[in-house]
């Protein structure tokens, strides 16, 4: 019978492995910073991405630069 009842009603959840009283599940608080972190954290991966060829043009020249130096 009760797994009837498991089937019917998913969503909630029982007090006990015997009890017949059901309750629906706890309201969970908002996570605040998960929620942050799945908006900022596509936004911070693109923006790395955009300035990566940046970065490896500086490493570049700055490359040439001490390879030049220790020429002289």
């Amino acid at each position: 019978m009760l797994d009837a009842i498991d089937g019917v009603v998913d969503e909630w959840e029982t007090l006990s492995a015997d009890a017949m009283r059901w309750t629906p599940p706890e309201n969970k608080q908002p996570d605040l910073l998960g929620e942050v972190s799945e908006i900022f954290a596509p936004l911070t991966h693109a923006i790395t991405e955009v300035l990566r060829p940046l970065g490896d043009a500086v490493n570049r020249v700055l490359d040439h630069l001490v390879d030049d130096d220790e020429e002289r």
